[in-house]
């Protein structure tokens, strides 16, 4: 064997927390030696108040800026297109995003063709980003996405109606702001949805074949904390909770980047790119699925799930234990009011088999503790729908 396949790596970016953490997005600009700003957001974002705050703490640090808001939940090859060209345009030297994962995986394509130019298209797929992008701050509105600490981007190439997975520790932020007031401004089903995308990340990377010493304790301490803290939080915005969710999206989102993902993701990426589907929703639909079928591939790792979640494991056989987390998960979905069933979002039975296709060579099923074949993928869809 060669001595590379048995090395590790553990990546993460600098990390302030707290309340109050945006304040000091201007600092962090000009520390990084911006002068020049993008600010990469979305419409509902410039709403909420948090782009205006945002754009006071840069002119107090006497940096100039410019908005780009053309970002949709899913973000375009297109819209990545448009916000390198005002990059370049305006002559910006950092990009600062505000907003979930849509907004800052835009960050990320933006900063990759600013520098690395060509089409997006051309970096899908793992270290392919060769030439340094452009210093990066993050602040996240949502605790789901998880993207302001990881090497992931995900984007639709809008003409194949599929998502694009960039890997590469070069897309990683150099910066993540991370204050919990931010997610006061989102819609209860918001907090549920991108919640169970912070589940599912959690429990993909903790079972992941990738998975290691320095990945198991955030992957297992966010799923006790969403356990904990999210129905509180999309019930009642309860800061403590919304604080909780936070956490656990940020550990979550730390042990996936460094572990990767699964078969959830393998097939919640070609449904969010076919009928555009908001990603934390198609997650809670096939967490269930999925975890069922991987149970046989982990169990000992399914039941410590179980016990996270808050199930009373004790003297119970591995597979009764891993059981309880599969228990744990669809009663959480059902008291989250969430979507069970794929014919919920209208998606089509006869797109099963390109779908499949597309999850398939995704490369997030090459770390899922089985690799299910194209035949399997069809069922697993079939069993959601």
């Amino acid at each position: 064997m060669d001595v590379y396949d048995s090395l590790q790596k553990f990546e993460v970016p600098e990390i302030i927390h707290g309340i109050g953490a945006l304040s000091i997005v201007g600092k962090s600009a000009k520390r990084l030696g911006g002068e020049r700003v993008l600010l990469v957001t979305d419409p509902g974002l410039v709403k909420t108040g948090w782009v205006d705050e945002t754009i006071e703490h840069l002119r107090a640090e006497g940096l100039k800026y410019v908005v780009y808001d053309n970002v949709s939940t899913n973000p375009k090859d297109f819209q990545i297109e448009e916000g390198a060209q005002v990059y370049e345009k305006k002559q910006c030297d950092v990009i600062v995003a505000v907003g979930g994962g849509s907004p800052v995986d835009a960050a990320k394509g933006i900063a990759i063709l600013a520098s690395n130019r060509g089409a997006i298209q051309d970096y899908e797929g793992c270290n392919l980003v060769t030439q340094p992008v452009p210093p990066m701050v993050c602040v996240p509105t949502t605790a789901g996405a998880g993207a302001d600490v990881t090497q992931f981007a995900v984007v639709t190439n809008s003409a194949k109606r599929m998502k694009m997975v960039i890997i590469s520790r070069a897309i990683m932020p150099e910066i993540a702001l991370i204050d919990p007031r931010l997610l006061m401004t989102e819609s209860p089903e918001l907090v549920a949805a991108t919640g169970m995308d912070t589940l599912a990340h959690a429990i993909e990377a903790y079972v992941s074949s990738l998975s290691w010493p320095l990945t198991d304790p955030h992957a297992l301490h966010a799923v006790e904390l969403v356990s904990q803290h999210l129905v509180n939080a999309a019930r009642s915005k309860d800061m403590k909770s919304l604080e909780g969710m936070s956490l656990a999206c940020l550990e979550a989102g730390i042990a996936f980047s460094n572990a990767i993902l699964g078969a959830v993701h393998a097939l919640a990426h070609p449904l969010g790119g076919f009928y555009d589907i908001h990603h934390g929703l198609v997650n809670a639909v096939l967490l269930p699925v999925v975890v069922k079928r991987n149970m046989d591939h982990s169990l000992d790792k399914y039941a410590r799930i179980a016990k996270a979640m808050g199930a009373d494991t004790a003297g119970m056989t591995a597979r009764a234990a891993a059981k309880c987390a599969l228990d744990q998960i669809r009663k959480l979905i059902d008291d989250l009011g969430l979507p069970s069933r794929l014919s919920q979002f209208d998606v089509n039975l006869e797109d099963i088999a390109r779908l499949a296709e597309f999850a398939e060579a995704d490369i997030c099923m090459q770390t899922n503790p089985y690799r299910y074949p194209r035949d399997e993928i069809e069922t697993l869809y079939r069993e959601a729908w």
